[in-house]
């Protein structure tokens, strides 16, 4: 749910609803969020987590009363089945709902009953209703639209294939978050797909007119995976041509409404979607999509001549050797790259892209196609590598001396993170992630001309070149508009070759320095890598192998190269267990606690920050974290240079705004 949901409810709500300050369990009541027919939800804090939550409260107006004690009965004996069911099936449903966990839902936490009725509790998003988020964006465009469209759909597709429908698809059950991603919220309305002796009319929706499909205002109603899609196609409808839906009422006997496809604009979005949405918006259910990929293969099909034009990707689409089907998020070394250029004159920032274009092409040729995609976005091209590491490195550094030869500023950021592959809604591919969001956020700190890099990415480089920090300048921590620190290194501007850059994989037919790392160690140790990591698993054994002493730490300083806490622990847990030596987990203790030994000698050992800080900031740290706050804390304080550096390093790991703004409260920084 969302700060911005404004309650619209009469005066039965408010004699119905829970006042403010009311503890229920771990919640404190602060406000109500909004009422329907079926429940009413407040805005609360959790006070054992420290956090914002929305509740939704079981309290079905018509058929409820609330006594002196808060607690909830139905308003008559007649009633009384009738609320019994709908308690029942409000149970089960947020438990099934508990068990979504996809981008475009509202995240169930938890259900509980108390007062004689049942309460959700879901996270609470802040945002945007999508009315609102739309202001000063309009008219949409077709990749904007879809970009809100597509995550939904495959939300709504994940509440069907679990037998549920939604049957409250409106703008203002949609919000936008910060991030500009959407999400589908409230589903005080959802039920299952199955009928109960036909007992559902107790909680037949209060259909909001113009989204809601006729057959949703009666019980008989025919209901299935196309209400909902009535409802979402609705939506689109009101965001392509500004104008709502009519009734579904007025439309059975004598359809009036314009369709799309002729009032919408065809060369912005394109004939097929156009017509997509007047398919799912026919009044006579049998006539619509029967599931949700039929509308979305209709809605995401490649616009065809004459429907507008599409700006044109870097190079063909070529998902890093990888199929559609095998495409998964993995670790990629992510260069992203944008001209210096007026904001006030979009032809020069036209012909100074058009040059980015074509000299990232010839930068990124000797590449092999197989490892890498390039894509172009409106904010500037990326190129994402899953190979060698050093790869964007070398297009970075050819790319500034094309540039500076033909008097163009540009920005460049480079990070190591999680991407993924995914196609975008013409068929091309777009790469998605972290790992992408964070390089573009570190060429926003760049100068033209500067090539900056993610501490991600410094490391894995210092794994590989002995005098990697030679060939960069430590910049330190700098903060994005979203709060979020960065810790930064510039490239020195050196040629590649001073850092030992020869190409291509050190041979593995000499004799390992460890005798136990044997051909088969080199081989499991690469296949468990490529779990976590993906492709660039190979490079990065095949050039830790030669600095290793012995296989339990070439394990370690292969964990060290997974950027996340989590992959990482994985990994050397994986690895350990089936290295085939005796003692694996005892084994995996000695090298992590020699690791933070390590890690703790490098960070206390100039004195810089006491032994007593890092403590009290672990602990603190761990609140947060958990367990994996001490292997934090050692490894962020090895280049820390005071508490309040150390501090924001950590709370970069810190998700959520909120709890990193704790953290540093907390932490007196």
């Amino acid at each position: 749910m969302s700060d911005t949901t404004q309650a619209s409810r009469d005066g039965q709500d408010d004699q119905l609803a829970l006042p403010r300050g009311y503890v229920l369990n771990e919640y404190r009541i602060e406000r109500v969020l909004g009422g329907g027919g079926f429940g009413i939800t407040y805005l609360a804090h959790d006070t054992h987590l420290d956090c914002r939550v929305a509740i939704k409260e079981y309290v079905p107006k018509d058929l409820a009363l609330r006594e002196q004690d808060f607690t909830v009965r139905p308003r008559s004996a007649k009633a009384t089945k009738g609320f019994e069911w709908g308690l029942k099936r409000f149970l089960l449903e947020s438990r099934a709902l508990a068990s979504f966990h996809h981008p475009g839902i509202v995240r169930v936490l938890r259900y509980f009953q108390a007062n004689e009725t049942a309460y959700m509790v879901m996270e609470y998003e802040t945002g945007e209703p999508l009315n609102q988020w739309l202001i000063g964006r309009l008219p949409l465009d077709r990749p904007t639209l879809l970009n809100i469209v597509r995550p939904l759909l495959d939300g709504l597709e994940a509440i069907h294939r679990a037998g549920f429908l939604h049957r409250d698809i409106k703008p203002g059950n949609i919000y936008m978050r910060a991030d500009g991603t959407p999400v589908l919220l409230d589903f005080g309305s959802a039920r299952r797909l199955e009928n109960e002796d036909g007992q559902e009319q107790a909680l037949t929706a209060v259909v909001t007119p113009g989204f809601a499909p006729a057959e949703q205002y009666h019980r008989h109603g025919k209901q299935g995976p196309w209400t909902d899609l009535y409802a979402f196609a609705g939506v689109m409808y009101w965001m392509v041509t500004g104008k709502l839906p009519v009734e579904a009422f007025a439309r059975l006997r004598e359809d009036g409404m314009p369709p799309a496809a002729s009032i919408g604009n065809v060369d912005a979005f394109g004939l097929g979607l156009l017509n997509a949405i007047d398919w799912a918006l026919n009044p006579d259910e049998d006539k619509r999509p029967r599931q949700v990929a039929d509308f979305r293969r209709a809605c995401l099909a490649p616009p065809t001549g004459g429907e507008g034009p599409v700006d044109p990707p870097v190079e063909a689409p070529l998902p890093l050797g990888l199929s559609a089907s095998e495409a998964r998020t993995f670790i990629g070394a992510v260069l992203f790259a944008d001209v210096a250029s007026p904001a006030d004159d979009p032809a020069i920032q036209s012909e100074r892209r058009t040059r980015l274009v074509r000299m990232l092409s010839q930068a990124i040729a000797p590449v092999p196609p197989t490892s890498r995609l390039a894509v172009n976005t409106k904010e500037g091209c990326a190129v994402c590598y899953v190979g060698d590491p050093e790869d964007a490195l070398r297009t970075a550094v050819q790319l500034g001396d094309a540039a500076a030869s033909e008097g163009l500023g540009v920005h460049m950021g480079i990070n190591l993170g999680p991407v993924r592959v995914a196609p975008d809604p013409n068929g091309r591919s777009r790469i998605l992630g972290d790992g992408i969001t964070t390089a573009f956020r570190v060429m926003r700190f760049s100068e033209p001309g500067q090539v900056l890099v993610a501490r991600a990415y410094y490391e894995v480089i210092q794994h590989l070149k002995r005098n990697a920090s030679e060939c960069f300048h430590h910049m330190g921590l700098r903060r994005d508009p979203l709060a979020r620190d960065h810790d930064l290194y510039a490239w020195s501007g050196e040629h590649l070759a001073a850092c030992g850059s020869g190409g291509g994989e050190p041979s593995l037919s000499r004799p390992a320095t460890g005798a136990d790392i044997t051909p088969a160690a080199i081989d499991n140790a690469e296949r468990i890598l490529a779990q976590h990591i993906g492709p660039m698993a190979r490079i990065l054994v095949r050039r830790s192998v030669p600095r290793a002493g012995s296989l339990p730490e070439l394990l370690q300083s292969l964990a060290d190269l997974i950027p996340d806490p989590a992959p990482r622990s994985a990994f050397l847990s994986s690895a350990f267990a089936s290295s085939g030596l005796s003692g694996a987990s005892s084994l995996a203790r000695g090298v992590t606690s020699a690791s933070t030994s390590a890690a703790s000698a490098t960070a206390t050992g100039s004195g810089v920050i006491a032994s007593a800080d890092l403590e009290r900031i672990e602990k603190l740290f761990a609140r947060h974290m958990g367990p994996m706050a001490k292997v934090l804390v050692r490894r962020e304080s090895r280049t820390a240079n005071s508490v309040p550096t150390l501090c924001r390093a950590l709370a970069s790991h810190l998700d959520k705004d909120a709890e990193r703004q704790r953290f540093l409260k907390d932490a007196g920084v």
